[in-house]
């Protein structure tokens, strides 16, 4: 194996105790934005990349968490729905970009979209398993990875501390197009999340060597 990577047991999710009634509540967002942040732009690129209708979870750990999703990303979707625990806004899930968003984010892909997404989006094509894997889990060596400085991964760091991190202590992405070589190490992807995150993780099936998931640690 590569040096920069280490075979380790498959990680234990944290799950948090959520107990009460669910109630799902679906808000109408009446505001329109002629551009998009970085933060909107990590999670909408999927759905025009791929050309699905993916569903977005996003945590409503704190007020940064929350004023974050209904300033930057509620507004660029069609379909919000509000998620409540025993009364607490847990999350909030979006779905269905509006077509100016949509159109956005094509105009963002031929210049000016936050770099990390055309590596982490390699493939149109959304990798699903056709039959079980086998998987592997590999844990980056951060200290033999170069890591570059992005301005904009700052807005990303923060949303993720206060998100994701704050309520499970990790996020899980999803890459296409992306195979088990040691190029990869020159990742844009891997690289900018390194400059952040505790712990990266790769998951791998080994049938191919495909990579199918990154699990980002905070």
């Amino acid at each position: 194996m590569f040096d920069w990577l280490y075979e380790i047991e498959k990680p234990i999710i944290r799950l948090n105790d959520e107990s009460g009634e669910l109630r799902i509540k679906k808000i109408n967002s009446e505001i329109s934005l002629n551009q998009m942040s970085e933060v909107c732009q990590l999670f909408a690129s999927f759905s025009v990349i791929i050309g699905s209708d993916a569903l977005t979870e996003l945590p409503t750990t704190n007020d940064d968490a929350l004023n974050t999703i209904m300033n930057e990303i509620v507004p660029h979707y069609l379909d919000v729905k509000e998620i409540y625990i025993g009364g607490i806004l847990r999350k909030i899930n979006v779905r269905r970009l509006k077509r100016n968003s949509s159109k956005m984010i094509e105009e963002l892909l031929s210049d000016g979209i936050y770099p990390v997404i055309p590596d982490l989006y390699r493939s149109n094509s959304p990798n699903l398993a056709t039959e079980p894997r086998k998987l592997k889990y590999f844990s980056v060596r951060q200290e033999l990875i170069s890591q570059p400085h992005i301005m904009e991964t700052e807005k990303i760091k923060n949303f993720f501390n206060n998100s994701f991190f704050a309520e499970t202590g990790s996020v899980f992405i999803t890459p296409t197009g992306w195979s088990l070589e040691e190029n990869l190490k020159e990742s844009i992807t891997i690289r900018t999340f390194c400059t952040f995150a505790n712990k990266i993780i790769l998951v791998i099936d080994t049938k191919d060597r495909s990579v199918v998931g990154l699990d980002i640690h905070g």
